[in-house]
This record gives structure tokens, sequence and C-alpha cells, in this order.
């Protein structure tokens, strides 16, 4: 089901917050089912809050999770039942919370202890982004796996983007606040696995994509 392997480079990324984007981490015949079978879009709810920490722009989504531990009420209204889910992907939910290859992983790529794993969808229209911020501190990191439709092409954006030398002091910041940024391709086979530290500031570009959605399985690590 995966191909897990060392990453090697994970942790010299010069200022940037731990990183590395990893290509068919799913087996390819896996992946390409899963794609096909995305969870339908009426298991979302229009995630649309007024305001966010810090005096940030709001991240605006379509949204779902599932968690077999205890999380924030915050998550109820999106929470659905694995069951919901379309077979396969009750195959890979069982397999990222439960088998030790892959918790062995995190842990030992991460350098953390126990923690705990929420597993969130996203769904992005057109005209959306997530500005730059940092992950709260209960959080050791995401694995972000990207199933951008057959059809996506590099210019509709969606990437997710890693920045640094912020300029200002404020904690609301955009894009054109800092003195470098860095992004990767979002489109086949590929996920991003990236480590919560202090200075990582993170976001993710503009969608462009005329209907269609920029299409996301984060599997979001917690501390316990």
């Amino acid at each position: 089901m995966i191909n897990a392997q060392e990453l090697a480079s994970f942790y010299d990324k010069d200022g940037y917050a731990p990183h590395e984007l990893i290509d068919s981490f799913i087996t390819q015949e896996f992946y390409d089912k899963l794609l096909d079978s995305f969870p339908p879009d009426e298991l979302f709810q229009d995630e649309f809050p007024a305001t966010r920490k810090r005096n940030q722009r709001p991240h605006c989504r379509r949204f779902m999770c599932y968690h077999v531990t205890p999380q924030s009420r915050y998550f109820e209204p999106y929470f659905v039942d694995v069951k919901q889910l379309p077979e396969l992907w009750q195959e890979l939910c069982d397999y990222i919370l439960y088998d030790r290859e892959y918790r062995d992983w995190i842990r030992d790529t991460l350098l953390i202890e126990d923690f705990h794993i929420r597993l969130d969808f996203h769904r992005t229209a057109k005209g959306l982004d997530v500005s730059p911020h940092v992950d709260s501190a209960g959080k050791y990191g995401s694995h972000l796996f990207y199933f951008t439709p057959k059809d996506w092409k590099e210019e509709y954006g969606g990437n997710t983007v890693f920045y640094k030398g912020k300029k200002i002091q404020a904690m609301n910041p955009e894009p054109e606040d800092f003195t470098e940024n860095i992004y990767y391709p979002i489109i086949g086979n590929k996920s991003l696995l990236f480590k919560n530290v202090p200075h990582g500031w993170h976001g993710v570009k503009q969608v462009d994509a005329e209907g269609m959605h920029r299409q996301l399985f984060n599997v979001v690590i917690l501390k316990k």
C-alpha cells in the first residue's frame, strides 16, 4: 500500500520548516483507485469562519474529518463516520490510524514519541487561498496527500507554500511580507510531510481552476 522511505534532506531546508515532497508514497495502483473514488462533496461542510487567530485572514474551504481519539469540539460539525467513506478510503484510514509501519515512520521522521492522528479532507474552490500562518502548538506536523483532479494544470495553483524571512513584526502577514518562498508541484501521486516549528510559516497558493476543487487528504499529527 505504501512505499515508506527515509527522507534524507527533511531537516536541511535552510530556514524553512522541515519538509519533504515525496513521490509515490502510496503505490500507484492504489493511488489511482483512491483518486477515482475521492469522497463525494455531499460529505463535506463549508468551513468559512468569520475570524482567525492573530487577525489572520480566515481559511475557507469545504471540510470534513475523521478521528478515533478525543478532539476539540470545533470539529464536531465536520466529523464523519469512517463507514460513510468509500471502501478504499476506509482501508486507507484504518492503515494510517493503526498500522505500525506508518506510525513508526512518522515517529522516526519527526523525532517524536507518542501522538494522536486526525484525518482531514479538504476541497478548495476557485479564488480561495490559505494565508501564511504557523500551526498551533498542539500539532507535531502534517502529512498532505494531494488528490488533484486528473485535468489539473500547474497554472491552477493550489500549491503548498513555505515562507521565510518575515519582514514585519505582526503575526498576520501576507505572502509579500516574506523575503523568500518555496513551493512544489501537486499534480499526480505526491505527498508532502512537514514538521510544525515556531518559524514554520506556510500557506496555499490561490486556486484558479474553473469548475474543479483542490482536493487534499491530510494526516494531522497531534500531541497527546
